[in-house]
């Protein structure tokens, strides 16, 4: 089972950008949304509307009446912020700061906080957070919706889970090992060799060094050489048919 972690609410506005957060949570496998004192209803239909399927996530949000309240059982307590303010906190990039919360959320319950869409995060809940994360943007334009900034966090965090890894390697093949690609890379050179594919000797060795460099680029797979020795295969006897006798 993957950590998880928890995302909250302070007084958000909208009931479209609750529903949104909804769906933005969903596509990364994120469960837990706290809401404090939300200014809206969160079961509006703009809200379910805008979940788009993700509205369970609405119907099993907890409310809460204070960010003490909504945090009390968290270990550690990141906020968001679009600038810096005048205070002693570390603000964290947001890759470095998720590096950081998936080494954290092994063995520790994690909260991240967004403030209300107009005025974000006021100074005395940043202050209760152990560190601020900051999502890199034009200095001249930092101002991010309130979904956006749940989705761009959501996609960090799911690509250090598991589930991520699962996504992009369901096939039944598993990578080449190096001894296999290295015999690809063995019978492809003979073959060139017998084909006269250098066509002058002493280019050789330049030539097959970006030939082989294209093929180590690609981490290929088992079944990507299988597939790449039956195409060279069929290219020779196709050659081979086409000599005259």
């Amino acid at each position: 089972m993957n950590p998880e972690i928890t995302f909250i609410l302070v007084r958000p506005q909208l009931p479209e950008n609750i529903g949104a957060v909804a769906r933005a949570m969903a596509n990364f496998a994120l469960h837990d949304l706290r809401i404090v004192n939300p200014l809206c209803d969160i079961l509006d239909k703009k809200a379910v509307a805008t979940a788009t399927g993700a509205d369970y996530l609405l119907g099993n949000a907890q409310v809460f009446d204070s960010v003490e309240a909504a945090t009390a059982d968290l270990h550690w307590l990141y906020g968001t912020c679009a600038t810096m303010r005048h205070m002693i906190k570390e603000y964290l990039p947001l890759p470095i700061a998720i590096q950081e919360i998936t080494e954290q959320a092994e063995s520790a319950k994690i909260g991240i906080l967004f403030g209300p869409e107009r005025t974000g995060l006021e100074n005395d809940i940043l202050s209760r957070c152990h560190k601020i994360i900051q999502i890199p943007v034009d200095p001249d334009f930092s101002s991010i919706n309130l979904a956006q900034a749940v989705i761009l966090i959501g996609y960090e965090w799911f690509k250090q889970t598991k589930l991520f890894e699962s996504n992009f390697n369901h096939g039944q093949t598993t990578l080449a090992t190096q001894a296999t690609t290295q015999r690809f890379l063995d019978d492809l050179e003979q073959d060139l060799d017998q084909t006269n594919y250098w066509r002058e000797i002493h280019k050789k060795p330049l030539m097959w060094q970006n030939l082989q460099n294209i093929f180590t680029r690609l981490q290929l797979t088992e079944q990507d050489l299988r597939s790449l020795r039956g195409v060279l295969q069929s290219i020779k006897r196709s050659t081979s048919l086409s000599e005259p006798d």
